[in-house]
């Protein structure tokens, strides 16, 4: 596949066969029509002002961006998160990328990235990149194969001197079935092995880890930890510097490959608390906002800021614990399901921020199906169910989340909506709340007896996240299936996708193990799905929201 061989099928991917043959149909009809209608006079020429010229981007200015949270660490291969992320894609890319200057369309379509081109041979085993030409890091020192070798023997070789355990933990379901990373040229690399992945590209950009390039020399210069604070790579913004708590400062790449972003710099600044954020913004300490008060949106709207949506991968969920004495059992699961309301939630709370989640697939996602919905609200049937299960006068349990952090939204006041929910079909629980970083530490280790679930924000857009967070094999410690789920059907299910090249089929494995783990097991609990609402001062201009939970800032530009 080739750059113009992906540009083109990303274009007809979103104007099918159907789609032509309605429109020529309406083009055919509306000739037809036109060649009967009687003649009339010709109508009097009306002169109409010309509209006024759209602006035109201007270089130069500072952005600044108000996060939700302080950001990890900016190693690309050993973080995960999604603020982070907003962070290492400007500085970062990978092989190939995702198209981030789309908005139009459901999921973003896999374009070239620092490969021009690639083949996959041996039934889904090889892939042979040739890169991008000219391409130097930010240190100026060259792209090539070796550099590639470098980053991927980084995560997987043990014998490797720069090799990082920590990336490797990271990194896991890019490398986990990868069995040799070989130069064949200074301009070609090829990837082998040792069993078919089907996502693996889309898996590569966007798991808890990332596999994009990063500076050999920065690497002989810093060593594995030293790069986290000494990020180096080949986007089109560098970095400049970092102040823990304070700022992330980076300046345009002046020498980038691609079209030269339009900033000289952007300036990230941590406001865990959404009432500051938004006072940042009104203040005009800050440019743009995520996450922000629910209730502000539509005065920020009146007084002229940009809302922007869009259909991210998110959903916002509870692992439900499968080894809890009382959770462990189906018809209690199922009751907690159905003791929430979901839409009232989205609507009274979040304000149309968020809309109920049906099922664990987010959307943003090639396998998500808006339609399905499982577990309406239904409180009587969720009584029924607990006294189906022994508990007739509920039963005490905790339940955790997190005080705020990458797409948490509002967490603790969703979290106390919920405990009412519950409270009011018996169900009595204390909720245990941390601070973001510490929050995520916790992802790592199974759930105890007396822990009902443990609540966290993600998704992506390639289907292989469902088997990230319930394939039996990826419990903690060796993943983060923190609810101990496990069922041989859905295992299977998840191989079998793993394997399968073609598309539809692959999408058609992962519906079934939706439909497993929901309505068999019920063993994880989606409320929400964020419509990833960014706010924008009115001198932002050229931002692109894609279904991605980060995006571009080299098309923004600041009016004056």
């Amino acid at each position: 596949m080739n750059e113009k061989e992906v540009e083109g099928a990303s274009e007809r991917a979103h104007f099918s066969r159907r789609d032509f043959l309605r429109v020529a149909a309406g083009v055919a009809a509306g000739a037809a029509l036109a060649g009967c209608q009687p003649s009339s006079p010709p109508e009097k020429k009306v002169e109409k002002a010309a509209a006024p010229a759209p602006a035109q981007p201007k270089p130069g200015g500072t952005l600044i961006y108000g996060m939700e949270s302080e950001s990890d660490i900016l190693d690309p291969h050993a973080t995960g998160g999604w603020i982070t992320a907003r962070v290492t894609f400007q500085i970062f890319e990978g092989l190939a990328a995702e198209d981030l200057r789309r908005a139009d369309v459901p999921y973003p379509p896999i374009i070239p990235g620092l490969a021009t081109e690639w083949q996959v041979a041996d039934g889904g085993k090889t892939y042979t990149f040739k890169l991008r030409q000219g391409v130097k890091f930010h240190d100026d020192t060259p792209f090539d194969a070796e550099a590639v070798k470098f980053n991927y023997d980084r995560m997987m070789k043990k014998d490797a001197p720069q090799f990082y355990q920590r990336a490797r933990s990271y990194c896991n379901y890019i490398v986990q079935y990868l069995s040799s990373t070989e130069v064949v040229d200074s301009q070609t690399v090829k990837f082998t092995f040792k069993e078919p992945f089907a996502e693996w590209l889309p898996v590569s950009l966007q798991s808890m880890g990332q596999g994009l390039m990063m500076s050999p020399a920065a690497w002989k210069k810093y060593g594995n930890q030293g790069l986290a604070e000494h990020p180096v790579g080949t986007g089109p913004f560098k970095f400049v510097e970092r102040i823990r708590n304070e700022k992330i400062v980076l300046e345009r790449n002046n020498d980038y490959w691609g079209p030269k972003p339009y900033l000289d710099k952007i300036v990230y600044r941590p406001f865990p608390d959404a009432a500051a954020r938004l006072n940042a913004l009104l203040a005009g300490e800050c440019d743009m906002i995520l996450c922000p008060p629910p209730d502000s949106v539509q005065e920020l709207k009146t007084k002229g800021y940009t809302i922007s949506q869009s259909n991210a991968p998110h959903v916002w969920y509870f692992w439900l614990n499968m080894k809890d004495p009382i959770v462990g059992k189906l018809k209690v699961r199922q009751a907690i399901q159905m003791a929430v309301d979901k839409e009232k939630m989205a609507k009274d709370l979040l304000k149309g921020t968020a809309k109920a989640a049906g099922g664990i697939i987010p959307p943003g996602c090639s396998s998500y199906d808006p339609k399905y919905d499982p577990y309406p609200f239904n409180p009587q049937k969720a009584k029924q169910l607990l006294a189906e299960a022994g508990y007739p006068n509920g039963f005490e349990t905790i339940l955790m989340t997190s005080v705020d952090g990458s797409g948490q939204m509002i967490p603790v006041p969703m979290a106390e909506w919920i405990q009412r929910d519950l409270a009011a079909v018996g169900i009595k629980v204390k909720l245990e709340t941390y601070e973001w970083i510490t929050y995520l530490s916790k992802m790592f280790q199974s759930l105890k007896p007396g822990y009902g679930g443990y609540q966290l924000s993600w998704g992506m857009t390639t289907n292989y996240w469902i088997d990230v967070v319930s394939n039996s094999k990826r419990q903690p410690p060796d993943g983060v299936n923190i609810g101990n789920y496990a069922n041989p059907k859905v295992d299977q299910l998840l191989l079998s996708a793993q394997r399968e090249l073609d598309e539809p089929k692959r999408i058609d494995f992962y519906r079934q193990v939706q439909k497993v783990i929901m309505e068999e097991d019920a063993s994880l609990w989606p409320i929400v799905n964020d419509l990833n609402t960014i706010i924008l001062s009115k001198k932002v201009k050229g931002f692109i929201n894609p279904p991605e939970e980060w995006f571009q800032l080299s098309t923004v530009w600041l009016e004056s």
